[in-house]
């Protein structure tokens, strides 16, 4: 079922359901289906059923929105979510109208945040609309033709207001992002030089001093000076541990007042930290190619087969029950492949016991699993947005999400050079599978 049937769904439903009570709306609910259980029902679904659950999960969802907000009657103007969608659907075809035609050169795409003007009122505080136009005022102007109607967002009752309108575009976006770079660099150095001042250690030894500024330069100030904006001056080395003699060291105003700052921090608690003996010579630099692995790669590596075997039954058998689909369904090979990457965040000594670790979890987490499956499986409200859903793999993903995040990130970057797929999966598994948001 594609995106735009099941917005013209939805749709329909908004305008049955406008001012309605929360009462009448979980009337409609209940005779939808919604209290029924739906564990037996084989799959695949047909387009019938799959337009019967997104009937029933918008009710649904209307309903534990009226309840939490405490409106006495239902707007879809009111409604954030009729706007995410409205919006995703109107990018859709301008993506779409552009591909057909071919780009305007003279149309810009512009981002209009729109802000809410009675605190009263129940819809978002924020909006965020997208335009192409030739100007700021031609892209203002087709945003408010689309939206402004009695009760709409920039209708006749004044709800919202044009706050902030940004230009859109791999140029613009690398100017704001260099833009808030200069403004947080603003803020570090005017909160180390306070912070410190008054406070300096005594007598800092120059070369730890040097060896911090260093560190501080590259880690932060210039963590990657190959691509656009700000770079180091010409004296100093590029980013990359790639220094040769003499061994030129980077130096900035931010990096050493971040240098004296952990100084001074540490010597508020009593601490030292003492600079390198010198023993005259320096080590031979390492490539960056050939630099040494982080500790967790050096120890983790791939698992045993026997173990990904073990994970996968497991996860299969999770999925099963709460998916109610069976193992013919499935992608089995890209579920191990998934799995195996997952496996190596796990460290050594913890594989032995893992299998057992991952049982628990599932079934802890059960509730949260069928949750996920509810709204991103088939039928569900937001089917098709995650495409590791349909993996029975995706369940130890979850678990490691919560267990080893960061080490799972750069794991899946080496297997998978798409990182969007972990990435919704994360913010799904993370912010969208909660007890509140699970629905009665």
């Amino acid at each position: 079922m594609s995106f735009e049937m099941r917005l013209k769904a939805r749709e329909e439903i908004h305008r049955e359901v406008t001012g309605f009570t929360s009462e009448q709306i979980h009337e409609l609910y209940v005779a939808a289906g919604g209290l029924e259980s739906r564990e037996d029902q084989p799959g695949p679904l047909s387009t019938e059923d799959r337009l019967a659950a997104v009937r029933r999960n918008e009710l649904r969802r209307i309903w534990n929105l009226m309840d939490r907000t405490g409106w006495e009657v239902y707007s879809p103007e009111s409604d954030p979510e009729v706007h995410r969608w409205r919006q995703a659907l109107q990018e859709r075809q301008e993506r779409e109208s552009a591909a057909a035609s071919g780009p305007d050169p003279e149309l810009i795409r512009y981002r209009i945040v729109a802000q809410r003007t009675d605190p009263e009122h129940p819809g978002a505080s924020m909006l965020t609309h997208y335009a192409s136009g030739r100007s700021v005022e031609e892209a203002v102007a087709k945003v408010r033709e689309a939206l402004e109607k009695p009760g709409g967002v920039y209708g006749d009752q004044g709800l919202y207001r044009v706050v902030e309108v940004a230009e859109e575009g791999p140029d613009s976006e690398l100017r704001q992002r260099e833009d808030a770079r200069r403004r947080y660099l603003t803020t570090i150095l005017e909160n180390a030089t306070t912070t410190v001042r008054g406070r300096e250690p005594d007598n800092p030894d120059a070369d730890l001093v040097s060896r911090l500024d260093d560190f501080f330069t590259r880690a932060v100030i210039f963590p990657d000076p190959h691509t656009p904006g700000v770079h180091p001056r010409p004296h100093q080395a590029t980013f990359g541990w790639t220094s040769e003699q003499p061994y030129i060291e980077h130096a900035s105003d931010p990096g050493r007042a971040l240098a004296l700052f952990l100084l001074a921090y540490l010597d508020h608690y009593g601490l030292e930290l003492e600079a390198a003996v010198r023993t005259g010579g320096r080590p031979d630099p390492q490539p960056v190619s050939e630099s040494r692995p982080s500790a967790r790669e050096a120890e983790g590596g791939e698992a045993p087969a026997e173990l990904v075997e073990r994970v996968l039954d497991i996860c299969g058998q999770h999925y099963a029950a709460v998916t109610g689909t069976s193992s013919d369904q499935w992608d089995q090979e890209t579920s191990r492949e998934i799995v195996a990457t997952a496996l190596r965040t796990v460290r050594v000594v913890e594989r032995e016991t893992y299998a057992q670790t991952l049982e628990t979890y599932l079934h802890e987490h059960q509730g949260r699993l069928e949750r996920l499956w509810r709204r991103y499986g088939p039928g569900g409200m937001f089917a098709d947005e995650l495409v590791l859903i349909n993996l029975p793999g995706c369940f130890v993903l979850c678990e490691r999400i919560e267990t080893s995040p960061l080490w799972l990130e750069g794991v899946w970057r080496q297997d998978h050079p798409d990182e969007s797929p972990l990435e919704r999966l994360q913010d799904s598994w993370l912010y969208d599978t909660s007890d509140k948001d699970g629905g009665r």
